[in-house]
């Protein structure tokens, strides 16, 4: 349906709810007696001086008590100014300290009633910490809460009743911006429709704008089953919220942050088709599914852009995939779960100096996509990227504050948007501080100054990917061990399917310095391109962690399959320090003294996998576990691009290679490192080498 227009249609009903009588817009004349005011226990300040479960006692009784003078017109309360010196000094001698020693010192984040007095920025802080909280719940899908999310995002609604063939009342709400709007149909709080449309002039923003109507709907309608009073706005709020700021950035005329981002996402989907040309010439994908084609262009070359896909509304670059070398079975393309990483782009105010502005092109890349004078002689054709023109605003008071003035090459100004690119990494990613601010020189940005806080140390990695229990004492400068007991499914040589019981440890002996990722902004990209590298790098370096250890513990999955000695209590997961673990060694009598009592004790693990970890300069790992009558103990590396590289191992011999053979077949170091690279788990490596070395 078309968006109503306001001459046709009425503003949402207010908020305020009805008088008294349940009638509104009747004056107190139009009834024959005034209509006395509820009235409830505490709905004025004498009562709320008494229990409500206590006597009541009469108007007059209260107003002529001592203990009740001054309430009438102000509380007794109120003329105690918590400011004065005075009064601060009084408190004190009667024993009162911040919050009235009531306990409100870790209620909603306040340190106690009477630091809230400090300053004001320590007020707003607080205050921004409240709304934040409360804006994270966004509501329930219902015509009151469309109407909430709609005034808080800044747009404009409209609201207008439909009478149904069957006499059924339906009402359409318009939501709408200055370029995309948004008409959804309620049937009694229930929707049955919505549709987005918009109003712009970019061809690039209408041919995508079916696609994102179709996942506000499907964010909006009840699933087969649900009930209507557990469908909320969540996932709604944010996919639209995301549409809702690019069309309050725009400037009209001038710019359209729509526009931008389509346009952007024709350069980079015409690089992705010639990286798929390009792995289709490869001969080791020579007879590989169009699946494992596709996996192999995103996390090998320069990523997999998307529009208006997986759930999400806007455009986003996938550059890394959970077992990227296995396909989907047929008909489950559609409904791969795997992870997937990737970079979602958008835009934001500039808030500070330095920072690129938007431009619109849809020629990022040139058309040839490689520089042509340039291929002989080097190892791999260069990208031919472009530089388009800055986005030229007319002078007018309207984009006064929303343009600024930029000098160019030929030392002349331009008004430009004061607008540029975000890129929100999704999942946020864990980097060493060295690498961390090197992902901002990739951006040509400045990287922004950590949060200083002297009340607690700088965050570690081990720390940011395995969070320390709230309340546990670790010294973040000691050394760290973090211990799983968890089931490996497996296959032998025989092709017979089973089930192992690993007991993994992971020792951190250097903790490093740390900071997670989440959201930055750029000018190009090609400094996307340029940053894949190390994001994939550290991706494989969070998905070998993931599935060895887990970020938390896991209790055992299905009773039913697990072997006999997982149905004793298993080991539980702690971490712990070295002097944690002396004292374990000098308690192992208390195993003893359990079994001779009768209570459970742990069973040994069939594998015993410790893993040290390093991640300065680079992320490495030493895996030792035992190999028949000797130990393995295997030191490799994670590169750049989430390459392994094995750097020392004894499982192969000496020499040549050093290689072993297995049925005919040389094994060598680069074996190994594919096979990682395939399995994704270090306990499944560690079998495999044990079952065929």
């Amino acid at each position: 349906m078309s968006t109503p227009t306001p001459a046709a249609m009425k503003h949402a009903p207010s908020q305020q709810g009805r008088t008294p009588s349940g009638q509104q817009g009747r004056t107190p004349s139009h009834f024959p007696a005034a209509t006395p005011p509820v009235s409830t226990p505490f709905s004025n300040a004498a009562q709320a001086a008494f229990s409500p479960r206590g006597q009541r006692s009469s108007p007059q009784h209260v107003k002529k008590s001592p203990a009740t003078m001054g309430m009438t017109g102000q509380s007794a309360m109120a003329s105690l100014n918590f400011d004065s010196p005075s009064t601060a000094a009084a408190m004190g001698a009667l024993g009162i300290g911040n919050g009235f020693d009531m306990g409100l010192e870790g209620v909603g984040g306040l340190d106690g009633v009477g630091a809230a007095y400090a300053s004001e920025d320590e007020k707003l802080r607080r205050l921004e910490t409240i709304i934040k909280m409360l804006n994270e719940k966004k509501g329930m899908v219902s015509e009151a809460g469309l109407e909430r999310l709609a005034q808080r995002l800044g747009m404009e609604l409209l609201s207008e009743e439909h009478s149904t063939p069957g006499g059924r009342k339906t009402k359409t709400l318009a939501i709408a911006g200055s370029a995309v709007a948004l008409d959804i149909v309620l049937d009694n709080n229930i929707v049955q429709n919505a549709t987005l449309s918009y109003h712009g002039n970019a061809a690039s923003v209408t041919k995508h704008i079916d696609a994102a109507s179709q996942i506000l709907l499907k964010d909006l309608q009840l699933l087969p089953g649900q009930s209507p009073l557990t469908k909320t706005l969540e996932r709604f709020a944010i996919n639209f919220e995301r549409l809702a700021k690019l069309d309050k950035l725009s400037i009209v005329p001038g710019l359209d942050c729509q526009e931008a981002l389509t346009s952007m996402y024709s350069s980079l989907e015409r690089l992705h088709e010639w990286d798929l040309e390009q792995v289709r010439k490869d001969s080791a994908m020579s007879g590989k599914s169009d699946a494992l084609i596709q996996s192999a262009a995103m996390c090998t070359r320069n990523g997999n852009p998307i529009m208006h896909e997986r759930g999400r509304v806007g455009l986003a670059v996938q550059y890394w995939k959970e077992m990227r070398f296995i396909a989907p079975s047929a008909g489950q393309e559609t409904t791969d779960k795997r992870k997937i990483w990737s970079m979602l782009l958008g835009c934001a105010a500039i808030d500070g100096v330095g920072l690129p502005p938007v431009r619109v092109s849809d020629n990022w890349i040139s058309k040839d996509i490689v520089k042509q004078d340039d291929m002989t002689g080097a190892l791999a054709p260069m990208l031919d990227w472009q530089e388009p023109e800055n986005v030229s605003l007319p002078q007018s008071d309207e984009n006064k504050d929303a343009g600024m003035d930029l000098l160019q090459a030929d030392l002349s100004t331009t008004r430009v948007p004061r607008v540029m690119f975000t890129v929100t990494f999704d999942p946020p990613v864990i980097l060493p501080q060295n690498e961390w601010a090197r992902l901002y020189t990739f951006a040509g940005v400045e990287p922004p100054n950590p949060p200083t806080d002297f009340n607690r140390q700088p965050p570690t990695f081990d720390a940011l990917f395995f969070p320390i229990v709230p309340g546990s004492r670790q010294d973040p400068s000691a050394a760290r061990t973090i211990v799983r007991r968890r089931q490996v499914p497996m296959i032998n040589t025989h092709n017979e399917p089973l089930t192992r019981t690993h007991q993994n440890s992971l020792f951190i002996y250097k903790p490093i310095y740390s900071q997670e990722i989440s959201e930055m902004p750029f000018a190009h990209p090609r400094q996307l391109v340029d940053m894949m590298p190390l994001l994939r790098q550290y991706a494989f370096l969070s998905i070998l962690l993931e599935n060895s250890f887990g970020r938390e513990d896991k209790s055992p999955a299905e009773p039913e399959i697990m072997p006999v000695a997982q149905l004793i209590e298993p080991e539980k997961s702690h971490t712990s320090t070295m002097k944690d673990q002396l004292a374990d060694f000098m308690n192992l009598d208390a195993a003893d003294q359990k079994a001779s009592a009768g209570l459970p004790v742990n069973v040994p693990a069939d594998l015993s996998l410790d893993i040290i970890l390093w991640v300065h300069p680079s992320p490495h790992m030493q895996v030792v576990f035992p190999m028949r009558d000797t130990t393995a103990n295997i030191t490799l590396s994670i590169l750049e691009g989430g390459l392994v590289q094995i750097i020392n191992e004894n499982v192969l011999g000496e020499a040549p290679g050093p290689q072993k053979e297995i049925n005919g077949r040389l094994v060598t170091r680069d074996h190994l490192a594919r096979i990682l690279e395939h399995l994704e788990d270090l306990s499944k490596w560690a079998e495999w080498i044990r079952s065929r070395l």
